[in-house]
């Protein structure tokens, strides 16, 4: 699959690479390149891939009340709110992020991968209109971002996870890089346009860049940190999890026994820590990688990764084995990197 954006994609010169069905950019001037643009300045991201669904009706809101572990009370018409979609076990079926557009009406922006999944789930207890064919997603990211969305949209006064729309375009004060950020939810023959006129004065970002950025600012990834046998506490998502509401797999998800939870780690010296690679503490593993990237804002090599209670602690001295060394590392609280938002 390939978004409306692919034309212009192979104009830039981009490196594509498949990503859950999709063709999509990789880089285009070079990953490094592409992060600092948006921790200094800013990029622009096509992530058509992503799922765009609307659900309304009377019961739009009692239902996803029942199946999201945050509360939808804390909700009004042009606010967003980050939520997940549970199973029956507690395990995370999806992370999405919810826009009311009204009482009655609200745009879900789901995972690539999970996009038919939710959609079928959903379905069984709500009609669902699949809106991802019919649109494009583009994501401005960087301190300078509103100066350069500011041209095309006014967008000054949009705070943080609020949105606006701009008759069938939806801008949001949202990102997954950790800095001020928007993202532009629009038809595909206006969102090529935009997107035509925004590489002509900032760089164009590709899927290498956004997921180093989302690591160094703590954001987790579906399969990675997250997944249907991950439950958001285990996930250090806890603050998403609003207890005092029922919801599906609630009770499933309190008696699991949390022997590891989710948490950082930065090495101290040279490597790259990549998923699937053991922690240790002396001769004893103590945790695994979960996402990991070499970070060019800070020079070094991170992680997330789930580890022991015990040892999730504040400057843990760890060792890190990559092919058959030991490197020294410290365990930390993340994010890595502190992005200014808007």
């Amino acid at each position: 699959m390939r978004t409306p954006l692919y034309d212009t994609h192979r104009k830039l010169g981009a490196r594509f690479i498949d990503f859950h069905g999709w063709e999509m950019p990789l880089q285009y001037s070079g990953v490094v390149d592409e992060v600092n643009a948006v921790r200094n300045s800013v990029g622009v991201f096509d992530i058509s891939h992503m799922g765009r669904l609307l659900v309304s009706g009377r019961e739009a809101f009692d239902v996803l009340q029942r199946l999201t572990t945050n509360n939808l009370q804390r909700l009004s018409p042009g606010k967003v709110q980050y939520n997940l979609f549970t199973n029956e076990r507690g395990g995370v079926r999806d992370d999405v992020t919810i826009y009311m557009l009204s009482e009655k009406e609200f745009f879900i922006c789901v995972n690539a991968g999970n996009r038919e999944k939710i959609k079928k789930w959903l379905s069984e207890f709500i009609p669902v209109e699949d809106l991802s064919n019919r649109t494009v997603q583009i994501a401005v990211q960087g301190r300078d971002s509103e100066k350069v969305l500011g041209r095309f949209f006014e967008v000054s006064d949009i705070k943080y996870y609020r949105f606006k729309t701009f008759g069938d375009t939806i801008v949001s004060r949202t990102g997954y890089t950790g800095e001020d950020g928007f993202e532009v939810y629009t038809p595909i023959e206006e969102g090529v346009k935009l997107f035509e006129e925004l590489v002509n004065e900032i760089k164009p970002c590709g899927l290498g860049a956004r997921d180093v950025l989302r690591i160094e600012a703590g954001f987790p990834l579906y399969g990675h940190e997250i997944s249907e046998d991950i439950t958001p506490l285990e996930a250090n998502l806890d603050r998403f999890v609003d207890l005092s509401k029922d919801f599906l797999g609630k009770e499933a998800m309190l008696s699991k026994e949390i022997k590891r939870k989710l948490f950082g780690l930065e090495l101290l010296t040279r490597g790259v820590p990549r998923e699937g690679y053991s922690i240790y503490k002396g001769d004893k593993k103590v945790g695994t990688v979960s996402s990991g990237t070499f970070s060019p804002t800070l020079g070094k090599g991170i992680a997330l990764c789930f580890v022991d209670l015990e040892e999730r602690i504040e400057g843990n001295e760890v060792s890190l084995e990559i092919r058959g060394k030991r490197l020294q590392a410290l365990l930390r609280q993340y994010p890595f990197v502190r992005g200014r938002k808007g």
